[in-house]
């Protein structure tokens, strides 16, 4: 049975912070080997937080509420397990609320409609889905029995939890993904689809020696223009096949090792004002007007040294590589991936019958319900 990753149950929050998940970092996307500078972090001072009500009903579904004292409990845990700074807490504190408050209505949805269709666990689908997660558990050197014991929501409650989400997940299977038939046609029409794609890239791959022999000719038509004296910036915002050419085709001010190394030589190397020779990288061809130097300065006192760096601007014509085609998935493979793409949304409009047809109520305005 294939486990759905549908709802943020508690048993998972303690997961994450017991087996050391971590956040994914927001990613920039690079600008031809130009590395981007860090974010400062800014933190306001802790301010101390106002008691509140420990019976205050914070979400509640139909007749089952959730008390503020139950939501402190989880998310006390999860800020103390993550080491959260003090600073921080206050922040950390209603994120993860709003988690705990979609968890709990949530789980009990779903939970109140498997106790409603008869939704029983088997031994044998027991020990399946344990031997799963004690598999995933290995690579930390722990075993499932280790995480229970672990657990920083307690043992008795990590094992309830563990139980109610196979159950949850059974529910799923049952209802929803076990319905899903995936025709021999649609996954042969993939597969037909992947071949095209295939074809059509070897073409390319064929082809590059005129393609790019076109783009080389553009650029030269570019580099004629500036020795006629067309303005720099304008033909980058034109031509330009690098974000940079919004900005004029200008990448600011930067160091050695930000760029890769062709193009670092030549923005170092000539005198400011000058445009270069087409100069060819994996990103392309490219035009480089370097307009302003800095010298490097070594450290003094309290000012720490900073590296030789210039300010220059480019014009790009992205050039064609290579590429490798698609491995051709059997036909089964392409079936699975068919319904699990399927099962995502079959499960998510069950899920939003089922919430239609309950009374849900909470004191977050903004969660997704």
């Amino acid at each position: 049975m294939k486990c759905t990753q549908v709802i943020l149950t508690t048993l998972l929050s303690a997961l994450v912070v017991t087996t050391g998940c971590k956040e994914k970092a927001e990613k920039a996307e690079p600008n031809n080997g130009q590395t981007a500078a860090p974010k400062s972090a800014v933190t306001a001072p802790a301010q101390p937080e106002e008691p509140k009500d420990p019976n205050e009903v914070v979400a509640s579904i139909n007749d089952t509420k959730y008390l503020r004292k139950d939501i402190d409990e989880v998310v006390n845990t999860i800020i103390k397990a993550r080491n959260v700074p003090a600073e921080q807490v206050a922040m950390a504190r209603e994120h993860f609320e709003k988690q705990a408050a979609y968890s709990f209505i949530m789980k009990s949805l779903l939970m109140a409609q498997a106790e409603k269709e008869g939704i029983k666990l088997t031994d044998e689908l027991r020990k399946e889905q344990t031997d799963k997660i004690g598999e995933q558990l290995k690579a930390q050197n722990k075993t499932l029995e280790d995480y229970f014991k672990e657990s920083p929501m307690g043992e008795a409650r990590a094992r309830k939890e563990f139980e109610e989400g196979m159950l949850i997940d059974k529910l799923l299977t049952d209802k929803v993904i076990d319905k899903i038939v995936i025709d021999d046609a649609d996954a042969n029409k993939e597969i037909e689809e992947l071949t095209a794609a295939n074809k059509k890239l070897e073409e390319t791959n064929n082809n590059l020696d005129k393609i790019n022999a076109e783009k080389k000719t553009k650029i030269e038509g570019l580099k004629k223009q500036l020795a006629d004296g067309a303005n720099f910036e304008e033909l980058a915002k034109a031509n330009s096949e690098c974000p940079s050419g919004q900005k004029g085709g200008s990448l600011g001010e930067f160091t050695r090792g930000s760029m890769v190394k062709p193009f670092e030589d030549v923005a170092f190397s000539q005198e400011i004002g000058k445009i270069s020779d087409i100069v060819e990288t994996q990103f392309g061809y490219h035009l480089i007007k370097t307009t302003a130097k800095s010298a490097a300065v070594e450290a003094s006192g309290d000012t720490p040294a900073k590296p030789e760096s210039v300010t220059a601007s480019h014009i790009l014509i992205k050039n064609e590589q290579a590429q490798p085609a698609q491995e051709i998935p059997s036909l089964e493979d392409v079936k699975k991936d068919l319904k699990s793409e399927k099962s995502q949304a079959a499960v998510q409009e069950y899920i939003e019958a089922l919430k239609k047809e309950a009374k849900i109520e909470t004191i977050f305005k903004d969660l997704p319900l």
